[in-house]
């Protein structure tokens, strides 16, 4: 697989940057440290921006406003003609294969727009497989990965060791088993409580079924299965009774017409006695059935117990709002900047002991709490005692009247999650009151059925009571055919859906156990790289040996010390400043990515030192060139291509003496952001040159003198600092001591006293030119009539000359390597 380089970028348009028909363009070398240097407010920040645009599509500084403030409107520069950004990059492969350009364009309309130059046939996939997290590090980054909290950090590390994907998918099959999840997701809760309670309901219906066709039939063995056979049964014992028998010619009991047999009974019986039998018959049948189970009355027992507990557990830790506030103070307590652990947050004032515990228990408390409501208020909707007390409720003979009835009460607080226990109470009473009354009625019922019966002639009563059971018979029956598909497919589903969740409870668990196993092994595989690292940043301070653990079976990694002056497995966090802290996320950071196998093979650290006092970020980046850079001779076998971004000061006499060699390649940002243009100091010696020769020849003397006066403080300047030429102090120190004249004073002494030493590096005809041609020629021509404010203007082609002998004299400071045909700056006055 191929690795890639960072080789270029080319900026415009992009927030700070404007650069309007001039890209700022950064080159990279892959097998050296790569350093770019500006103040703050140069340009430094959007650069990394624009590459985390480039490869993520966002600006994370931008994507955390809030969108009351439109972040993304600053994403391109205000002051860009176009209003349109573009970044485009060139990537280096690590193998030969042709390099690949992608440019990326943030639009006026507001579009994300990728293409490839180099035609690269899937641009979108290539920068997703760049976004790995140890690719684009700031120091916000760094300092996250030990505050922040240990699942946080888990997760943050999982993409650095290249488990990013299996880190996402853990979370995504978590989230898919959690029961919580799963009942709002596909409502498998409510689904089961519509079943339990459908169920329960045809099991009633069934009972009837079966009671009226054994009334009917005399037969014991019927079975709800066979509902045909019981039709047939039914319609036979009704056609066996004479009087009844012709209306049963040709139709089944389903549609057999019992208006009209009860008018011939009561032909026959001559009143309305049978009437009365028949509603006897139906009440003793429907009473009898609605007994009240020991079952159900241990049922509501049970959820008077559990609505207690919850009481309990609620009494013991407040109200809600004192739950939100015992959360916040957990936070606090827990927070780095909280100064005591044993003071209160919130009425500060100390305790004996530290108070996270206590505030853990709390909050436990009501956890407890809520956990026992949610159960309450699942099961009272399904409760089989609930729907026992409906149906005593529902039964005029009992007399309940409607605003006396409780089932409705309790299922429609289950609905708005507030089933109290004094509601629980009122039903478990009612029930028992009702049952006792049910056994009163039902007696009363029972006598008065067989005074009729009695008072009737025998046959008619044995007509009137089939008939009454047959009519009870059909109408169940109905009732369940209309019930049962229903039910049926709700069944289905329930099945579906708990084979799911049995299903992906497993393969969750299975892949959690494979998960935390392969992160244990890549952990153990860093360990000691991690902690050779942070010995080799940290040099002279203790050997704590920073330690990564995973808990099982749970993505949270700690933190610790292994040995802390004596101590061993102690917090990393609680314990290290901050500059130590940042070493331990460094070392971290640079081990894993040098383990790392993907596609990039680079990384861009942006004011990473922030906090390192002076030695330790010189040994940062020392680490960084001979250890852990691409091409290093005694480096790492998978080293990386490195770009530091920093404003630091004392990092920039570093980067500047290490510029030119082969480790390391320095550039300097120069520009006036967010107006004007932000270049490389290499770039803005030719433009400074180039603007003024376009103002001259044009005749623009006023406009084109400020650049040849720019020009040649800079070629000075460059001279000084390429060959270390001695300065004043004033020069080293005070910007306004740093005039034409100090400069030109400062290489005239330099050259004098090296050359009387006889130790001068320039050739015969070098000194010559310096001394009788071009420095005279810039001093007489320009410094002089400059710095005297002479009162005659130059003309646009002696201007030219100075340009030109501006050259020359940086000319006499440079040898040609004949390796490569090209002029390069002595090193020193003495050395080449």
């Amino acid at each position: 697989m191929s690795r890639y380089f960072l080789a270029s970028a080319a900026i415009e348009g992009f927030r700070g940057i404007n650069n309007d028909g001039d890209p700022l363009v950064l080159k990279f070398k892959h097998d050296a440290v790569n350093s770019v240097h500006a103040p703050n407010g140069v340009g430094k920040s959007s650069i990394f921006e624009a590459l985390h645009f480039a490869l993520h599509g966002t600006v994370p500084r931008l994507e955390g406003m809030q969108d009351a403030e439109q972040g993304a409107n600053y994403i391109v520069n205000k002051f860009h003609p176009a209003q349109q950004a573009t970044v485009a990059l060139v990537f280096k492969s690590d193998d030969g294969t042709p390099d690949v350009s992608i440019t990326v364009t943030r639009t006026a309309a507001g579009g994300r727009v990728v293409t490839s130059p180099s035609g690269h046939a899937d641009p979108h996939s290539f920068l997703a497989d760049l976004c790995e997290d140890f690719v684009l590090v700031d120091y916000p980054r760094f300092a996250s990965l030990v505050d922040c909290s240990a699942l946080e950090r888990g997760r943050s590390f999982a993409s650095l060791i290249g488990m990013s994907r299996y880190s996402q998918l853990r979370q995504a099959l978590d989230g898919a088993r959690n029961t919580r999840n799963l009942n709002s997701d596909f409502g498998l809760s409510a689904l089961d409580a519509e079943v339990a309670a459908e169920d329960r309901a045809l099991g009633a219906v069934e009972q009837r079924i079966l009671a009226a066709h054994q009334e009917v039939t005399g037969a014991t063995h019927g079975e709800i299965a066979d509902l045909a056979v019981l039709k047939g049964e039914v319609a036979a014992g009704l056609a066996g009774i004479a009087l009844l028998a012709p209306l049963l010619a040709d139709t089944s009991v389903m549609d057999f017409d019992f208006a009209a047999a009860e008018k011939v009974v009561d032909r026959e019986e001559g009143g309305s006695a049978r009437k009365t039998l028949d509603a006897l018959d139906t009440a003793v049948t429907t009473l009898s059935s609605l007994q009240v189970s020991a079952e159900e009355v241990a049922e509501i027992e049970a959820l008077v117990a559990t609505a207690k507990g919850r009481d309990d557990a609620m009494r013991k830790v407040g109200a809600a709002s004192l739950h939100a506030l015992l959360k916040h103070a957990l936070a606090a307590v827990n927070s780095t900047d909280w100064h005591d652990p044993k003071v209160c947050p919130v009425c500060e004032k100390a305790g004996d002991e530290p108070l996270q515990a206590q505030l853990k228990a709390k909050i436990s408390l009501y956890d407890e709490a809520e956990q026992l409501d949610a159960d309450l208020n699942r099961r009272v909707p399904i409760a089989g005692c609930v729907g026992k007390l409906r149906q005593l409720e529902e039964q005029v003979r009992l007399g309940v009247a409607d605003v006396d009835r409780i089932a409705p009460l309790l299922t429609l607080a289950a609905r708005q999650s507030s089933v109290s226990t004094v509601d629980l109470e009122r039903a478990r009473d009612a029930l028992a009151v009702l049952e006792s009354r049910r056994v009163t009625v039902l007696e009363a019922v029972a006598v008065e059925r067989e005074q009729l019966q009695a008072s009737l002639p025998p046959s008619l009563v044995a007509v009137t009571r089939t008939l009454g059971q047959a009519k009870q018979f059909r109408n169940a029956v109905g009732e369940y055919e209309r019930a049962f598909p229903s039910l049926a497919a709700k069944r289905i589903k329930l099945a579906k859906l708990n084979r799911w969740k049995t299903f992906i409870t497993n393969v969750a668990g299975q892949f959690a156990t494979a998960e935390s196993s392969l992160a244990n092994a890549r952990i153990t595989d860093i360990q000691a790289s991690c902690q050779e690292l942070f010995g080799h940043l940290m040099r002279g301070g203790p050997d704590v040996r920073p330690t990564l653990n995973r808990a099982q079976n749970t993505e949270q990694v700690d933190l610790k010390l292994a040995d802390f002056f004596g101590l061993p497995n102690q917090s990393a966090r609680a314990l290290l400043s901050e500059s130590y802290r940042n070493a331990v996320a460094a070392s971290i950071f640079m081990a894993a990515a040098t383990r790392h196998r993907g596609v990039p093979r680079f990384m861009v650290l942006d004011d990473v030192t922030s906090s390192f006092d002076a030695g330790h970020q010189f040994s940062l980046m020392d680490t960084i060139r001979t250890k852990l850079r691409f091409g290093a001779a005694h480096g790492v076998p998978d080293g990386l291509q490195f770009i530091i971004l920093s404003h630091d000061t004392s990092l920039e006499k570093y980067f500047d003496r290490l510029n030119g060699t082969t480790e390391w390649h320095h550039q300097k940002l120069q520009g006036m952001p967010p107006r004007g243009r932000i270049m490389i100091a290499a770039q803005q010696a030719d433009r400074l040159k180039a603007q003024a020769e376009q103002y001259l020849n044009a005749g623009q003397i006023d406009i084109g003198e400020p650049f040849v006066r720019q020009y040649l403080e800079y070629k000075l300047g460059q001279i000084i600092s390429r060959l270390e030429i001695p300065v004043p102090p004033d020069y080293a120190t005070r910007g306004d001591k740093r005039t034409l004249s100090t400069y030109i004073d400062a290489i005239t002494a330099a050259v004098s006293l090296y050359h009387a030493a006889g130790r001068c590096v320039l050739t015969a005809q070098q000194l010559t030119d310096l001394q009788n041609h071009h420095m005279p020629s810039v001093m007489a021509n320009y410094v002089s009539h400059y710095e005297t404010g002479a009162g005659t203007p130059f003309s646009a082609y002696a201007l030219l000359g100075v340009v030109q002998s501006i050259d020359h004299l940086a000319d006499c400071f440079r040898w040609r390597d004949p390796a490569s045909n090209q002029l390069r700056y002595y090193r020193r006055l003495d050395l080449i």
